[in-house]
């Protein structure tokens, strides 16, 4: 007669495992999808801020090419000077191509 009733304690037992199999399944995905959504807002973060540096080095990179700005660099540190009418060279092209 006590059979019946270990039959019914295994199948609680089994029954109540499932259960907290399922509970604590459901309970880790859920934290690592809050986990993956801290990451996302962190990645998204980290993706302005390159935005922003990105912006800087091209306003920068365009400060350096200027033309103004690679004129009196020439000028004030390299020394360079603009020719004088006698010290132009003008070469021509010879007749046959070369």
């Amino acid at each position: 007669m006590k059979r019946p009733r270990s039959r019914s304690v295994l199948r609680l037992a089994v029954l109540a495992f499932f259960i907290f199999l399922v509970l604590f399944t459901y309970s880790s995905l859920n934290l690592m999808n809050v986990d993956l959504g801290y990451r996302q807002h962190e990645l998204l973060r980290q993706e302005a801020r390159l935005h922003l540096e990105i912006d800087a080095l091209r306003a920068q990179r365009a400060g350096l090419l200027s033309l103004e700005r690679i004129e009196r660099v020439a000028r004030e540190e390299l020394g360079y000077q603009y020719p004088q009418p006698g010290q132009i060279v003008k070469i021509a092209e010879a007749d046959d191509g070369r």
